[in-house]
């Protein structure tokens, strides 16, 4: 990326504030941002809108024909019937999901309690979920080089961003290796996304920044944010070089609230990224007694 000191610091870019933003995607049908509170259980759109679901509600994907969430257990239509169970094992939830470069979609779980070992990653091939990788704590940031070659993966304790060999054909997985590590001091791993260049940009819960991988690994950016916890992030826009950043209500290390803690960020940045792939959802009937009710 040419010059990356060049870049602003983010600025909130929406007065709403979530106890747990997550999951930013962008819509080009309308060009508009969609993310979620996840304990509120409600989806935002940069438009204005909101609606409301079962909570927790972690993560909104756009479908051929609308919308898809993911819920605690399940994944459902917008406003409508849930087609996919997601077996929480010992996991208390469904944590961050994203479709593939293909439409098939991937939904990490985490332990409530962090105990270690009792989450994992899976990928939704029909209406049930098959796990890929066991033995997580909290599943979280997901994606795809532009080659879509190469899957990335965080559980965010190892404080590692992982890399997997990527079959497109049929979603298999092989290899996994560390991609980068984290140092203590600057957070978290949590959300990431890919830029077109194959470079990783991941929001560092309790770190107050983002970083920038480069396709070998390599840190070439670090983008300090001014509240502590950020969480995941997506490029949008028109020309899709903006980079939204999603942040939690939570202090920083001092005890001490930032004004704009919880509010939903924005930046320019030189390298855009792709548009975001439609989920395929299950074609088969709704689950059985699955319908859900939003408002």
């Amino acid at each position: 990326m040419s010059n990356p000191a060049a870049i602003p610091a983010p600025v909130p870019v929406d007065d709403r504030v979530s106890d747990l933003g997550e999951g930013p995607v962008w819509d080009v049908r309308t060009n508009s941002l969609r993310w979620v509170d996840i304990p509120a259980g409600v989806v935002h759109d940069t438009d204005g809108g909101s609606h409301r679901l079962p909570p927790p509600a972690s993560a909104i994907l756009p479908t051929a024909d609308g919308w898809a969430a993911v819920l605690r257990d399940r994944v459902v239509r917008l406003d409508g019937p849930a087609v996919a169970e997601v077996p929480l094992g010992g996991a208390e939830r469904c944590n961050d999901a994203k479709a593939d470069p293909a439409g098939r979609l991937w939904v990490g779980t985490m332990s409530g309690d962090e105990r270690p070992g009792r989450a994992a990653l899976l990928r939704v091939d029909g209406a049930v979920a098959t796990e890929v990788i066991s033995g997580a704590t909290i599943a979280n940031g997901l994606g795809w080089s532009p080659d879509a070659r190469r899957m990335y993966w965080i559980d965010t304790p190892t404080r590692r961003i992982d890399v997997l060999d990527y079959d497109l054909a049929d979603g298999s997985v092989r290899g996994r290796r560390p991609f980068a590590e984290v140092d203590p001091a600057a957070g978290w791993p949590d959300g990431l996304a890919v830029d077109a260049e194959g470079a990783l940009w991941v929001a560092l819960w309790g770190g107050s920044a983002l970083h920038r991988y480069t396709p070998d690994g390599r840190l070439d950016t670090v983008l300090p944010i001014g509240v502590a916890c950020p969480t995941s992030c997506a490029f949008g826009g028109e020309d899709l070089r903006t980079l939204f950043i999603t942040t939690a209500h939570r202090p920083d290390e001092k005890g001490e609230f930032a004004p704009d803690a919880g509010r939903l960020h924005a930046v320019r940045v030189p390298v855009p990224g792709p548009p975001p792939t439609m989920a395929v959802l299950p074609a088969g009937p709704a689950l059985p007694g699955a319908a859900v009710a939003g408002a």
